[in-house]
């Protein structure tokens, strides 16, 4: 009986949390949760947790950003990895949802990250 509650609560673990690193190329200046993040290849790191998701952004191993968002089902999957920004009323654009290749799950980050400066 001890093992049979072990292993289901070793599979609802594993159904609630997942985490996975895409790469990602960044284009243009923008902003990813208030760090200023500049054109380049990039490495996105991302834990998923049932509607929330903990992200990194790193760069030849060092971590550039970290922030927090909500994991929204979309109609189709995205076609590539991508951040997806806003243009900021001052020009500035501040990165507001992370879409992963082929799969419909997009993270919208959280308003008070995705502001600058927080």
């Amino acid at each position: 009986m001890k093992k049979i509650l072990v292993m289901l609560f070793v599979c609802l673990f594993a159904v609630c949390a997942f985490a996975a690193d895409k790469s990602i190329t960044v284009n243009s200046n923008t902003s990813f949760n208030g760090h200023a993040v500049t054109p380049g290849e990039y490495k996105l790191v991302y834990q998923i947790n049932g509607s929330t998701a903990e992200v990194k952004l790193t760069q030849a191993g060092k971590t550039v950003a970290t922030a927090t968002g909500q994991v929204v089902e979309q109609k189709n999957p995205s076609r590539y990895n991508a951040l997806v920004d806003q243009t900021n009323a001052d020009g500035s654009r501040t990165v507001i949802e992370i879409q992963i290749a082929n799969q419909k799950q997009v993270i919208k980050l959280n308003a008070d990250n995705a502001a600058v400066g927080k």
